[in-house]
């Protein structure tokens, strides 16, 4: 009887730990997430100053060439030309990331 119980107690201690365990996971978890989406809106805000800073300057340069008619065009090919290094920007960013 007095093993059943003692049994009994060190079963729910186990089941007591794993469950504290995996409350500490999942605590761990959620606060690395909410920091990656701080982190992003925080990317997310200089991107736009960029953005704004960048289509200046292309307008600019349009504008200073006389390449209104076609601007468009140039547009395009600056987007590609931002996106090709920004790619380049995240591959490079991408391996001081700690791996698990």
């Amino acid at each position: 009887m007095v093993r059943k119980l003692v049994k009994g107690l060190l079963d729910k201690t186990e089941i007591d730990g794993k469950i504290i365990g995996a409350t500490k996971k999942v605590k761990k978890e959620i606060r690395r997430h909410i920091i990656t989406a701080v982190l992003a809106a925080f990317g997310f805000l200089i991107a736009l100053s960029w953005r704004d800073a960048i289509q200046a300057v292309i307008n600019d340069l349009l504008f200073k060439f006389s390449l209104t008619q076609e601007s468009y065009i140039f547009k395009f090919v600056a987007a590609i030309i931002i996106t090709i290094f920004s790619v380049a920007g995240i591959i490079f960013f991408a391996k001081f990331e700690e791996k698990d």
